[in-house]
């Protein structure tokens, strides 16, 4: 879309044929026309990462080289790209938008965060160069607080862990947790609320993610990419049961509630929600998002779902009846996102813009009505980085106490390295 505004144009698709599922990290090549970009997907099997040039008034498409996240153009005439826990750089014929001679080392040891495919560097003309080292890694924690803010007790040890769900019965809670050594595998954990031991639920080696407790606490659904898209299975809790698949699509799936009847799974399936029957697999477009809805939540009684829109320009929570959308309302009032009830339906808990726990008063009849939103406590959850961490709080049946993701303070700091003149090695 033009810097002045207008409607944003769909540039690129990415080609079923070569298994993408993405593409991401565009950067303009001088000619203000062409660009460079990352074309991959997430799969467990027949990944596909590699960089194209793109341009903006035709489909054309060039094959650069295969890279694992982005890459950027420097002059006098360099492509740097990642690959193999390296930074490399190459000459770049902006012509034939092709690769010459051999690719060099410029830095070793760059982060990397493989959830997104994103190497932390950035170069600029003039040979300046800036890297950011280590792993990347951030430890968190869940924790429980008080509707003051005081914290009660931590749950399990320090780790990389994404989203996190309280069982129906109150025994258990269920989280994706990263592998450290490798940040390609997430899997999901359940831990014994009452001792913390804990149970590994799935053993694959790409990304499971995003666990719903069924009603009676017997299973959960979560999703996985296994194929090539994420798609959403259900397993038993105790681990006893291969994953069944409930949802395969040729879009990314994410679980974000099971309704308390057992009858439907609500899910996100690109920027929309919809949901899937469970006795017969048939799935439904439940509402159509006029730019992105997530965190969608059945109400305890089944007729309402509260879920997180940007439709205005930043998130805010709102209210509809299901299973036909006839009715919506905005919940909060500064922004909002992560809707969670409290089980009698009479208050619904969300986090502000400002990272504060909400509570709202609901009455629910004909209409759903909603009270003035109260800030309890400022909370310092730990910060989204794929667009499968959805959740980084559950509460209590009654109200009472928060389990909030929480990043652990770390006493080493990853380097940031600035190269000056880094293209002089190049030329030996």
């Amino acid at each position: 879309m033009s810097a002045s505004g207008g409607t944003p144009v769909p540039i690129t698709n990415p080609d079923p044929n070569r298994g993408e599922t993405t593409h991401r990290w565009p950067m303009f090549l001088p000619d203000g026309r062409h660009y460079l970009y990352l074309a991959a997907n997430f799969a467990e099997q027949k990944r596909v990462n590699a960089i194209f040039v793109g341009a903006l008034d035709s489909n054309e498409k060039r094959f650069v080289v295969e890279a694992s996240a982005n890459a950027a153009y420097a002059t006098p005439g360099y492509l740097l790209f990642y690959r193999d826990n390296t930074l490399l750089a190459q000459r770049f014929d902006l012509k034939r938008f092709a690769l010459t001679g051999d690719a060099t080392t410029v830095q070793a040891d760059v982060q990397f965060v493989p959830q997104v495919k994103r190497a932390v560097f950035a170069a600029s003309d003039g040979s300046l160069l800036v890297a950011q080292g280590g792993s990347g890694v951030t430890l968190s924690q869940p924790i429980w607080f008080d509707r003051k803010g005081k914290e009660l007790r931590v749950v399990g040890k320090p780790d990389v862990y994404g989203n996190v769900f309280l069982a129906p019965n109150g025994r258990s809670v269920a989280v994706d947790k990263t592998d450290i050594a490798n940040q390609n595998t997430i899997d999901v954990w359940t831990y014994d609320l009452n001792g913390d031991t804990a149970i590994r639920l799935t053993f694959s080696s790409g990304l499971d993610m995003v666990p719903v407790w069924s009603p009676d606490s017997s299973r959960v659904v979560l999703t996985s990419n296994r194929q090539i898209n994420q798609d959403l299975y259900v397993k038993n809790s105790d681990g006893t049961q291969e994953e069944k698949p409930v949802v395969h699509a040729d879009i990314d799936v994410n679980p974000n509630d099971w309704s308390r009847d057992g009858k439907y799974i609500l899910y996100t399936g690109g920027n929309d929600l919809w949901f899937v029957a469970l006795q017969d697999l048939k799935r439904s477009l439940f509402l159509k998002a006029p730019s992105v809805i997530r965190n969608g939540q059945f109400s305890p009684d089944g007729k309402w779902v509260a879920y997180a829109s940007n439709e205005s320009g930043r998130w805010e929570v709102y209210a509809t009846s299901f299973p036909d959308a006839r009715f919506k309302r905005q919940v909060s009032t500064d922004g909002g996102e992560q809707p969670r009830w409290r089980s009698d339906g009479k208050e619904l808990f969300y986090i502000s813009s400002h990272e504060e726990m909400m509570a709202v008063p609901i009455t629910t009849g004909a209409t759903l009505e909603s009270g003035v939103p109260v800030a309890m406590f400022q909370a310092t959850p730990r910060q989204a980085i794929m667009n499968s961490d959805l959740f980084v709080y559950d509460v209590t049946r009654d109200g009472q106490r928060f389990l909030i993701n929480t990043p652990v303070k770390q006493g080493e700091t990853a380097p940031m390295s600035v190269i000056l003149n880094w293209t002089a090695k190049l030329n030996k």
